[in-house]
């Protein structure tokens, strides 16, 4: 390469300096040139607009309406404005003018006045009311704090226990002397109960023969085993014999067998308002109350809907068809007995064919005739009573995870081969309303006499109670009692029966009996219920 191709840096650097400084005036000169040049057309667009607003003609209306139109676009203004006017009279008709100094009622229209009449108006009682309906939960709702806790110290459960068991009260000194009278172990102690059978595996309350076993094993049932089954059964006979003899002796008060089709509610004499022992049934199929006959029960149905109380089982019978009963299939049960005395059937297999009718009936019964069919059974025959279901196989289920478990036996005081039961409490908040109230929830067979004491124990504030009833119990708190007897006589004969005097002359009062409801509320010292 020759020499002549090659700079030398500084003329490399002088030539690019040069390069620069002409690309600068470049710049330079153009923007001058651009000002100038904005700056005239400016001038002349100012002169332009001044010269066009001297000049200017209004442009046309584009919306404008054609002369042809105007005349039909009067008309019917004209119509809008007599239309106008009409209504116009109508309004100042309707709504004539207030005299002053008068305030005139509003009358409501018809279909207002349909919302006003549906507003539920709160009955008031003066005293507790007794619900004789087996319950399974109840909740206490107050706006002040409860002066109890869910939460108990070693001797306040020893106490309610102790008071329980002994049918003691705080009410007494001298038998409180030496427990804790806190209002902690008189809330433990409403919250027991006396139970048998009691297994742990299995839910005996509310009786359901569709409810799954815990364990996943068949052969653990108890009716797979005869001589398990025999066994329990043979306790329970015991049992209920003693609870029966205290009954008698008036000793204790009421208590309740529970089976898989029906409920029974004993009553000793004096509770209720009724003078003599008796018992209540619910519910009840044709096909039973029939066993109930040939057994020579006398029963009547006092919550029947027919124009008479008929008292006797014969007269039931001869009446059947002129009341509607829970069975539906009657004529095909009677041409069942007469195919099976046909045909001279084994009498084991026919009673295990009746047995099967009858608890079918006893399943398929609807809630609407639980009140129909409550029977009540008093005097000499509830003994009678007591035989049959001591030795019937209808409370016994044959199927199912309750199978060969003989009834569940409930009771305010002890008996034999009783278990002790504790209701579960839990104690919390809840929002009504916006507003942050505080709530108690008992959980269990919860009887008359728990919900009683603890609505007596809650009186110190206003409270709100709510509950959920075993549906098949209902009709037990619908019951009037027929002949009332005084209290005085159930609080002399059933002084010893585990109730104290306060509680005892509810239970004796006929006129305490609450209403089928689900909620009562307590406000100033009264009770009120819708």
């Amino acid at each position: 390469m020759s020499g002549s191709m090659w700079k030398k840096p500084d003329e490399v650097m002088r030539q690019m300096r040069a390069k620069k400084r002409a690309l600068q005036a470049r710049f330079s000169n153009s923007e001058a040139s651009l000002v100038n040049q904005t700056s005239e057309d400016l001038d002349k667009l100012e002169e332009s607009v001044l010269n066009s607003s001297v000049t200017a003609v209004k442009r046309k209306n584009p919306f404008k309406r054609s002369p042809a139109k105007r005349p039909k676009l009067l008309a019917v203004t004209q119509e809008e404005s007599k239309l106008s006017g009409i209504f116009g009279l109508l309004d100042s008709v309707k709504t004539p003018e207030k005299e002053t100094g008068k305030d005139e009622p509003i009358a409501l229209p018809p279909a207002l006045s349909l919302f006003s009449a549906v507003t539920p108006v709160a009955h008031k009682i003066e005293q507790c009311p007794v619900d004789w309906s087996m319950k399974t939960r109840i909740r206490f709702t107050s706006k002040q704090p409860f002066a109890f806790s869910s939460t108990l110290k070693t001797s306040e459960e020893a106490s309610g226990i102790t008071g329980f068991v002994r049918c003691t009260t705080s009410l007494s000194t001298e038998e409180w002397s030496t427990l804790d009278t806190s209002t902690n172990a008189q809330f433990h102690q409403c919250c027991l109960v006396w139970q048998y059978p009691w297994l742990p595996w299995l839910s005996l309350f509310p009786r359901d023969t569709k409810t799954s076993v815990s364990t996943p094993n068949p052969a653990g049932q108890i009716g797979m085993d005869p001589a398990l089954s025999t066994c329990l059964l043979n306790d329970w006979r015991e049992s209920f014999r003693s609870l029966f003899g205290l009954l008698r002796a008036r000793q204790c008060p009421f208590f309740y067998v529970c089976t898989h089709q029906f409920t029974v509610l004993f009553r000793a004499a004096g509770i209720g308002g009724v003078a003599e022992i008796h018992a209540l049934m619910t519910p009840t199929t044709r096909g039973l109350r029939d066993v109930l006959q040939q057994e020579d029960i006398t029963f009547s149905m006092p919550l029947k809907k027919t124009g008479q109380h008929q008292t006797e089982g014969s007269s039931l019978k001869d009446d059947t068809s002129k009341v509607d009963e829970p069975d539906l299939d009657d004529d095909d049960d009677d041409d069942d007995d007469d195919w099976i005395s046909n045909i001279d059937i084994h009498s084991n297999l026919r009673s295990k064919l009746e047995a099967e009718r009858l608890q079918d009936g006893g399943q398929a019964t609807s809630q609407g005739t639980y009140f129909d069919s409550l029977i009540l059974v008093e005097g000499i025959e509830t003994q009678a009573l007591f035989n049959w279901l001591l030795n019937t196989k209808l409370c016994l289920s044959n199927t199912g995870p309750l199978a060969g478990i003989p009834p569940t036996l409930f009771s305010p005081v002890a008996f034999h081969h009783a278990t002790l039961r504790p209701l579960k409490a839990r104690q919390g908040f809840l929002k009504q309303d916006g507003e942050n109230v505080y709530s108690v929830e008992v959980h269990g067979p919860l009887l008359p006499h728990s919900v009683v004491a603890l609505m007596r124990l809650l009186q110190s504030a206003d409270f709100t109670a709510v509950w959920s009833v075993v549906a098949c119990t209902k009709p037990f708190a619908s019951l009037a009692s027929p002949a009332g007897a005084t209290s005085a006589f159930g609080r002399e004969s059933l002084s010893d029966c585990g109730l104290d005097r306060a509680s005892l002359d509810l239970f004796c009062s006929s006129q305490a009996a609450a209403q089928s409801t689900n909620e009562i509320r307590y406000q100033g010292g009264s009770f009120y219920h819708d």
